[in-house]
């Protein structure tokens, strides 16, 4: 199984800093905006209640994001989406693929999994984040110098593999639009955890304390213009 299978929702991820992204235009009905589409807040209360709860509405707001910005590495990269894989994993979430969440979903699923092998380059400035952080969490000891361990680390075709594929989708949305609300920051996938360290990317900007949130929307008909979770 490759690697960038193993991206998961912001609800299995760290909350480790990698990528900023823009904040929320200026529309306070707006959860997140990726390009041209748009996700509302009532579109997010829709889905998470037709789930019983089951996704939060950050995992609504971040499988919107990245069903979005993976259209558009496609679309950059020349790659197709793997509708069969992605429905085994849609299967496995339980989700019918007929309702709005269940069809987000599917369409990012599907996405990741089409996505090529990370063919990026590793250089010592993400070597030097990961060594950063497994001394964060005492798997390299603290007398242990970089320049030390940097051979073992580039060594290591976990590590590297696990590097590049971060590289790759930061890479790949740091030039995308996109723009997500205060209120669900920050958003962040698993891209894995060589020698137990978590490797995530961060999709928004670092948790606001000072942003209170208003009352969930009630549940609604979608913005006008369609029906679906992605408005162009």
């Amino acid at each position: 199984m490759r690697t960038h299978r193993r991206l998961t929702t912001a609800a299995v991820a760290g909350a480790l800093a990698a990528l900023a992204l823009a904040g929320c235009r200026s529309a306070p009905s707006a959860a997140a905006y990726v390009g041209d589409s748009r996700l509302t807040e009532a579109q997010v209360t829709d889905m998470v209640d037709s789930t019983g709860g089951r996704i939060s509405r950050e995992g609504v707001v971040l499988s919107f994001v990245l069903a979005n910005a993976c259209k558009q590495f496609a679309a950059d990269a020349g790659f197709s989406p793997n509708t069969q894989q992605g429905a085994q994993a849609l299967s496995t979430e339980g989700l019918d693929q007929s309702t709005e969440i269940g069809r987000l979903r599917l369409e990012m699923h599907s996405c990741i999994y089409g996505a090529p092998d990370a063919g990026v380059k590793v250089t010592d400035e993400d070597l030097r984040w990961f060594y950063d952080d497994a001394i964060k969490y005492g798997a390299i000891q603290p007398n242990v110098t970089f320049e030390q361990v940097k051979p073992e680390l580039s060594g290591s075709q976990e590590v590297v593999q696990t590097l590049a594929l971060r590289r790759m989708w930061a890479d790949a949305t740091a030039k995308q639009d996109i723009s997500v609300s205060p209120r669900y920051r920050a958003l962040s996938i698993s891209v894995g955890a060589p020698g137990n360290v978590p490797v995530v990317l961060q999709l928004g900007d670092s948790a606001n304390d000072s942003v209170v949130d208003a009352p969930t929307p009630a549940p609604s008909e979608t913005a006008a213009g369609g029906t679906g979770a992605v408005q162009s």
